[in-house]
């Protein structure tokens, strides 16, 4: 993988309470991929000869994108603020497969009937202004984001790429608002009560939108939904905290979140070839409700830990959709389900300067489309050691130090019962050198709205 950012910052100041902070950057990387596949085929039926295959796939993605975003500040007074913005997100990725197949290594030829270029664009849109203020013990902040979304996609075959075969693009555009309020009290004895609301969404991602057929397992088959479109969330929270003065904080949150198309995986199967499909749907609402208890805890002068433990119920509404190449409907029961997670940091200061933080977590089973996600853990570690006064840092960090990172689920429908478990990576180690010169403090992006970590997509 080859990759650059190229980034410009300009930061004007209005004056002491009001500036304007424009950010311009270019990202580009390319990764060049060879997968080798080797499956064995052996029947129980005396009549059918057994097979055995080789596969190599060559997947060179190449993504570009640019972003652009200007945040405008003015404190109006000690007990008010306005804050507006703009930022937009320009992709352009192309991702071409090319397959060849034999049975062994040494007689594998091109299959053009596996080849596949994706091409995937997106334009994002964003405007927001909030106010906040505050009177006596009370503070509030009221805002507003409206968003236009702009994606298209083809799938090009062989004969669509180098032949001049006519193609379909699949183009959506979507406008729409989030509004957001916030209100919190303080009380006496370091409490604090908060009153949370905001509607976000979540966009398909390009893999889920590629209708291409990924043959890599021939007796499961899966392929993404051009027709996707985004979930919507409306998100309420009630949340008490109370600090200490030795160094202890406890908050407790209380919510209510509903999910409108929620995008799940849907598998089936047909009888015809007896092979598992599977694919990406808009299936139904959902309604998460729980509980979120968060502990911050210094002790010893030398260890700092952060416990979040959330309890949660979840409810899936019934659905029925008829997927592309589906003998029938795939039908999805009413489901709802009790689950929790837990997860802990903790940060630890050596001698000689040195920081230690390890990271846990535990998800408990989780219910799906069609079926659950089985219980999983993980653990992180990493280190960190400061020289030349702070300008120079060394990194070291452990990702998946059990190797333990790993999905397994159960889903059942008409017909079939399946069993499987994914994984990606496995334990990583990476080092991280950096040089700090001037000044590169650089503004939290405010706008930018939470990605989803890869290891958590199916």
């Amino acid at each position: 993988m080859k990759m650059y950012n190229l980034e410009l910052n300009y930061l004007h100041k209005f004056s002491e309470n009001s500036n304007i902070d424009l950010t311009v950057s270019n990202n580009q990387w390319r990764n060049d991929g060879l997968s080798i596949y080797e499956q064995s085929t052996r029947y129980t039926d005396t009549d059918l000869t057994d097979k055995q295959e080789y596969q190599t796939q060559e997947n060179n993605i190449k993504n570009k994108s640019w972003e652009v975003q200007a945040d405008y500040t003015n404190k109006i007074s000690d007990a008010s603020r306005i804050e507006a913005g703009y930022k937009g997100t320009f992709q352009r990725e192309s991702s071409p497969v090319d397959t060849y197949t034999g049975t062994t290594a040494t007689d594998i030829e091109q299959d053009q009937a596996l080849y596949n270029r994706f091409l995937y664009n997106q334009d994002v849109h964003g405007l927001y202004m909030t106010y906040g203020g505050k009177w006596n013990n009370l503070s509030y902040q009221a805002g507003l984001r409206g968003e236009y979304w702009r994606v298209d996609t083809r799938s090009l075959d062989f004969d669509q790429e180098f032949n001049g075969k006519p193609s379909e693009t699949f183009e959506k555009d979507y406008f729409k608002l989030f509004p957001s309020a916030f209100i919190s009290y303080a009380l006496p004895k370091n409490n604090e009560i908060q009153v949370n609301y905001t509607r976000r969404l979540r966009r398909p991602w390009g893999g889920q939108l590629n209708s291409f057929r990924n043959i890599s397992d021939a007796s499961n088959i899966s392929f993404g939904n051009p027709e996707l479109t985004p979930e919507y969330s409306h998100s309420f929270e009630l949340n008490y905290i109370k600090t200490w003065e030795s160094g202890h904080t406890l908050s407790l949150s209380g919510y209510y979140r509903s999910t409108d198309d929620v995008i799940q995986r849907i598998r089936f199967l047909n009888t015809a070839d007896n092979v598992m499909y599977t694919t990406s749907e808009n299936v139904a609402r959902q309604q998460n409700s729980g509980l979120e208890i968060v502990g911050k805890n210094n002790l010893f002068s030398i260890l700092s830990l952060t416990t979040t433990v959330n309890l949660y119920y979840s409810k899936l509404d019934g659905f029925s959709y008829l997927p592309e190449g589906a003998e029938a409907p795939v039908i999805g029961e009413e489901d709802e389900s009790f689950n929790w997670n837990v997860r802990m940091i903790a940060n630890v200061s050596l001698p000689w300067g040195v920081s230690l933080q390890g990271t846990g977590n535990y998800n408990s089973k989780r219910l799906m489309a069609q079926g659950y996600r089985e219980p999983n853990y993980s653990v992180d570690l990493g280190l960190r050691k400061s020289f030349l006064k702070d300008k120079l840092t060394l990194s070291i960090n452990a990702r998946d130090l059990l190797d333990s990172r790993r999905f397994r689920t159960i889903t059942s429908g008409d017909g079939f019962w399946q069993d499987s478990e994914n994984w990606r990576g496995g334990r990583r180690v990476g080092f991280t050198l950096t040089y700090n010169f001037g000044n590169m403090n650089k503004k939290k992006d405010k706008s930018r709205s939470e990605e989803p970590d890869m290891y958590e997509m199916d």
